[in-house]
């Protein structure tokens, strides 16, 4: 079964002291979360990410961005519990309001504040908690006319939930935004899973090009991989993991970058093949660069051994200072089971 998670770009703006004639000096502009469906039961969320834009329609980096749970809190948290998360907007004004959890079925709304040189905007985002998928179904099934807009209420409320796709994966760390975007697995309710973890290390090489400079920037690569393979079968879900990219050496006239870190939420990234052909997908956003991350291995006993290929391209710099990034690395991985 999928999930709608429609990609609206939604503005909303409210900015002080401004003449009503005039162009708003700072808006918002929501990338993605809006209508976001999230299942309690399966740990999924869909992450908040918004662009913080000036009155030539420009991205602003350095806007202070503060995503805020409405209503009290009881729906959802960030990471930690936290009903607050503020977020520095990166190089191309994006924000991400990463590690969003849901906790109560219902209607749920995020708040969102930006401030930068002493303008303020701010924007809602709404979106429905489910219990279970088969409760979201339940919601899809009441819409009107099976209309593929965002979800109008909570749980077996109006409005309609189109079942097609969800899932988002966001991370916000050292200024940067990523989002990835995979398709839900479907899954029984009753699926029993058996877990794989091990740790990734490494080094990327990446070549920086701009009309300017060009520079070679080698970053560590940590974090930890989990796969869930559906018990007797060798299928299931890639799971929680998280991998960072922190820059160690410079080569050339490029300024430093700050950290990269992206996560495969549970069932937003599936897991194919039989025994000895186990492979996943998953592809992180920072326009114009995509990273994809792609495992393939085999599975035999108590582990899964296998290489993860990380591969890092932008398409052509849309403005002079706009650095194009190229590289790749494959890294050996072993996962035990817990």
């Amino acid at each position: 079964m999928r999930i709608a998670m429609p990609l609206v770009a939604l503005v909303v703006t409210a900015v002080v002291g401004l003449d009503a004639q005039q162009a708003p000096a700072l808006r918002i502009v929501v990338l993605e979360g809006e209508g976001g469906v999230n299942i309690i039961q399966q740990r999924t969320a869909v992450s908040p990410l918004v662009e913080v834009r000036d009155r030539n329609n420009l991205p602003v980096a350095g806007a202070t961005v503060t995503f805020s749970i409405g209503g009290g809190g009881s729906g959802a948290a960030f990471a930690g519990g936290a009903q607050t998360l503020t977020v520095t907007t990166n190089a191309v004004g994006q924000a991400a309001a990463s590690g969003l959890n849901a906790i109560s079925s219902g209607a749920l709304q995020i708040q969102v504040q930006a401030a930068y040189q002493g303008q303020l905007a701010t924007a809602a985002i709404s979106q429905t908690n489910f219990a279970t998928a088969a409760a979201a179904q339940a919601g899809a099934s009441a819409g009107t006319g099976g209309s593929t807009g965002a979800a109008g209420g909570a749980a077996g409320g109006g409005g309609g939930v189109s079942a097609t796709t969800i899932g988002i994966v966001g991370a916000a760390v050292g200024g940067g935004a990523l989002v990835a975007t995979q398709t839900v697995l479907k899954e029984d309710e009753e699926e029993s899973f058996d877990s794989y973890s091990g740790p990734l290390s490494g080094q990327l090489a990446l070549l920086s090009a701009t009309s300017q400079s060009t520079c070679t920037r080698t970053s560590s690569i940590a974090g930890t991989v989990t796969i869930e393979l559906l018990e007797g079968n060798a299928t299931g879900r890639a799971s929680s993991s998280t991998i960072t990219l922190t820059e160690i050496s410079l080569t050339g006239s490029c300024l430093p970058a700050p950290p990269i870190t992206f996560t495969i939420q549970r069932d937003d990234t599936p897991v194919s093949g039989g025994p000895s052909g186990l492979t996943f997908t998953a592809v992180a956003l920072l326009p114009p660069t995509t990273y994809t991350l792609r495992f393939t291995g085999s599975h035999s006993g108590n582990a899964i051994t296998g290489t993860i290929t990380i591969d890092v391209a932008s398409q052509p710099a849309t403005a002079p200072n706009q650095p194009n990034l190229t590289g790749s690395t494959s890294l050996p991985i072993t996962l035990t089971r817990s």
